[in-house]
């Protein structure tokens, strides 16, 4: 929220932002973006924006910032303002100027030239029923540093989350970022998350989407520097009436860039995912390569999963470019070779589950991360 002690930059920030609240509308289904996804129902100002309950958990070593957003924006005022929104601008839509006006909560995580962080670091964002959450992570590795990042979104009741991250691995930096979103089933939530990467850097995505009544998951990541990497893995699993909307992007300005896209998630009830995947090699990005997977198992008839995969290639020397999605029901046969070694058909249809599952869950580069995922999943399908 903001106070009188807020850095004159932060001030100027949210007054722009406040103004572009006026003139900004929500996203629509006219917007070929947001095409499969309709917001009717969503009011903004029911919302009430509060101060966001934020856990952090881990130690770091000297000379790394791992605090509060809002209290950094005053502490490292130059450091928030030289980064904060330069890959994501508010003047997108109403969600976007929302977030920067009412900036609440978030994490500034900063490792300096050549640090490695050995221990994942966490954060825990929950929110309450009526509550508007404006959340901002903004990831800065220096060269040749490293760190890992886990994020948390939870909360209970009906509520409003719009979550900006931003991730800058510097030259010959190494950053993994986690997330593991479990809002509360009447929750409206969208996270915009944006990475750069520098000259060798590696960018290594992974999430899982679980909760919320409809939700909007963005990772859009420019793959930006000379020999540089990213890799995107995300597991989704939606029941009942949840909405879940997924884009997955990587862009290659980058000669030598490799990226890698990679998403499976299960259906049930009357749930409805949809998931966008982009691999996009500019002109100069020579000798790129870029690849996508994406793959969803709907276990209902009133499920629906809409995989659009995409390639966009501007450049004519690229070491390789690839894209494959499928929509898929478990085999009844499997089901019952497993019921007839006294399975029940719970057992079975879990264990074949987690078993189509198993190639991302592997990829996941934090075993805490991976195993929560497992359980939310078995939950899921229980």
């Amino acid at each position: 929220m903001p106070t009188v002690t807020e850095p004159r930059f932060l001030e100027e920030r949210r007054n722009t932002a406040r103004s572009l609240t006026g003139s900004l509308r929500l996203p629509a289904k006219t917007d070929e973006a947001w095409r499969r996804t309709s917001l009717e129902g969503l009011d903004v100002s029911q919302y009430r924006p509060a101060p966001a309950r934020v856990t952090l958990k881990g130690s770091v070593p000297e000379g790394v910032i791992f605090t509060d957003i809002l209290r950094a924006a005053t502490e490292h005022a130059d450091l928030v303002a030289k980064y904060l929104g330069k890959l994501f601008p508010m003047d997108q839509n109403l969600l976007s100027a929302a977030q920067a006006a009412y900036l609440n909560g978030g994490v500034l995580l900063y490792v300096p030239r050549g640090v490695v962080v050995s221990e994942p670091l966490q954060v825990v964002y929950q929110a309450g029923d009526g509550e508007a959450q404006y959340l901002h992570t903004l990831v800065i590795a220096e060269d040749n540093a490293e760190v890992t990042l886990l994020e948390r979104y939870e909360g209970t009741g009906d509520y409003l989350s719009v979550a900006v991250v931003e991730v800058f691995p510097l030259q010959g930096a190494r950053v993994r970022y986690g997330y593991l979103q479990n809002h509360s089933q009447d929750a409206w939530a969208f996270t915009f998350r944006r990475g750069l990467t520098g000259r060798d850097s590696t960018l290594d995505w992974a999430g899982g989407e679980f909760g919320g009544a409809l939700v909007r998951s963005e990772i859009v990541n420019n793959v930006a520097g000379e020999g540089s990497e990213s890799k995107l893995k995300v597991v989704f699993g939606a029941t009942d009436r949840q909405h879940h909307d997924i884009v997955a992007s990587q862009v290659h300005d980058g000669s030598y860039s490799r990226s890698d896209i990679l998403g499976r998630g299960v259906l049930s009830g009357r749930a409805h995912t949809v998931f966008r995947g982009n691999g996009q090699i500019n002109r100069a990005a020579k000798n790129a390569a870029t690849y996508q997977r994406q793959q969803a198992l709907v276990l209902s008839d009133k499920a629906r999963a809409d995989s659009i995969p995409a390639l966009i290639i501007n450049e004519h020397e690229v070491e390789g470019a690839g894209h494959a999605a499928t929509v898929g029901q478990l085999d009844e046969e499997q089901i019952f070779y497993l019921m007839a070694r006294s399975l029940t058909r719970a057992q079975a249809v879990r264990m074949l589950v987690l078993a189509f599952l198993a190639p991302v869950l592997e990829q996941i580069p934090v075993a805490e991360l991976r195993d929560e995922m497992i359980r939310l999943m078995g939950e899921k399908v229980n």
